[in-house]
């Protein structure tokens, strides 16, 4: 169709090759497209399969303006990070892809009118539970069934969840799989044998029976190469007698998303239900395994995701500390340094007095030996660190901040006190103001 190098400023190679679908069935352009109507919304595979959704009107739509350079609502995170000159998942994209794109821009792929014939499927992730052991401050019960199991305030939710068939018998676990239990068949082994890459992500993917079946297929028919990506809470690495440290050493390709936002009482609160010692245990055998594998620097890459939060906000040189006295800093290849969705979760809530105290306390921090190590390994973290101060002015929903104390803080003061000492005080002092 066009020339595939340089298509257009918003051309991004996804949409002709994955779709994205949480436990509810909902689907997305990807992970990061949660922009526009109904929160990035396009299809549901908990009601029409992978190649239905890939030729709906909608996903037709949306190649055809790629193709044109026209804005893509739903795109709206990766034009924020390009905006801050970090480098996007649409950049990401179009490098890993760069090789495959004239055959998605062939003629005999993609029609005049956006059609793709015969969709491909190049890259895997699928949510397919929100079983979670976790309860995080951060998360929601669409992707943990351990908030779900508390979910008194939302009838709607469940009864709509209920409708759609992809909720379990006890009310907690959302899985699209319920609501299509041919899944497996229809939209996974006819796409698997050509899939570049996997991602798994939850709640809690190495609790998934889908994730265990996915990893013993590939394991049994040594497609030990494909890339496999996670996001895990490092919780456990044993999950139905599968030992997955085992498991893994057979595969050459696996990056580890660890998703740890604090240490000791400030992870245990903001992560609910893990325990400090566990997770960072986790974390160093998979380093050990790194480590002591002939290849390992090359099989396996370890990322660090801390999900920048109004919790965390205040102790990020804290963590920093915590890592470099467990000695695992250095071990790390990435750090990932991640803003909160949701209004309530982002520290641009805070009352004006608490902004000039973490502003102050960040200038401090920026300057301490830790962090300067840290951004010495890790050079993107600094930017996307500094640029938070601009992100404390965005707004906000007025009386938020009052709202997630009523809503959500006001029944755990004594554990906000233990695990974040400084929000506490924000919160008494905003109350005498």
């Amino acid at each position: 169709m066009t020339d595939p190098v340089n298509v257009s400023s918003t051309f991004c190679p996804l949409p002709w090759i994955h779709l994205h679908a949480w436990p509810d069935g909902k689907a997305m352009l990807c992970c990061k497209a949660h922009g526009g109507e109904n929160d990035g919304k396009i299809g549901d595979i908990s009601k029409n399969t992978y190649a239905e959704i890939m030729n709906s009107d909608k996903m037709k739509q949306i190649r055809l303006d790629m193709l044109d350079g026209k804005t893509i609502p739903q795109c709206i995170a990766c034009t924020t990070d390009e905006r801050l000159n970090t480098r996007s998942f649409r950049e990401d994209s179009i490098q890993r892809y760069r090789q495959d794109l004239p055959d998605l821009l062939h003629e005999n792929y993609t029609l005049v009118d956006g059609t793709l014939v015969n969709p491909k499927m190049l890259y895997m992730d699928f949510r397919f539970s929100n079983l979670c052991n976790l309860g995080c401050q951060t998360c929601g019960s669409p992707l943990s069934s351990t908030i779900a199991n508390n979910r008194v305030d939302n009838i709607s939710e469940t009864i709509n969840l209920k409708e759609k068939r992809v909720l379990s018998n006890r009310g907690t676990i959302t899985s699209f799989v319920y609501a299509r239990p041919d899944f497996f068949k229809e939209d996974i082994l006819p796409y698997i044998d050509t899939v570049e890459g996997f991602y798994f992500a939850g709640g809690e993917p190495l609790m998934h029976q889908e994730h265990l079946e996915l990893l013993n297929y590939l394991d049994d028919n040594n497609l030990h190469h494909r890339k496999i990506i996670y996001s895990t809470n490092l919780t456990l690495l044993k999950w139905k007698k599968t030992n997955f440290l085992e498991k893994w050493k057979n595969f050459e390709d696996i990056i580890f998303l660890c998703s740890i936002d604090g240490d000791h009482e400030r992870l245990e609160y903001i992560r609910e239900f893990s325990k400090h010692d566990v997770v960072f245990k986790n974390l160093k055998q998979i380093i050990e395994m790194k480590k002591t594998h002939p290849e390992g620097s090359a099989r396996y890459r370890i990322h660090l995701c801390y999900t920048h939060s109004i919790y965390n906000c205040y102790y990020t040189l804290e963590f920093f500390k915590a890592l470099i006295d467990e000695g695992i800093l250095e071990d790390l290849d990435h750090i990932e340094f991640n803003c909160s969705y949701g209004d309530n979760n982002s520290p641009a809530i805070l009352p004006e007095f608490a902004k000039q105290e973490l502003i102050e306390k960040r200038n401090k921090d920026r300057v301490s030996e830790e962090m300067i190590r840290a951004f010495e390994l890790f050079p993107e973290m600094k930017q996307i660190f500094d640029s938070v101060d601009e992100f404390l002015y965005d707004e906000m929903p007025p009386d938020e901040f009052d709202r997630l104390i009523s809503v959500k803080l006001i029944n755990s003061m004594e554990k906000v006190e233990k695990a974040l000492p400084w929000l506490h005080s924000v919160i008494k002092r905003h109350k005498i103001l």
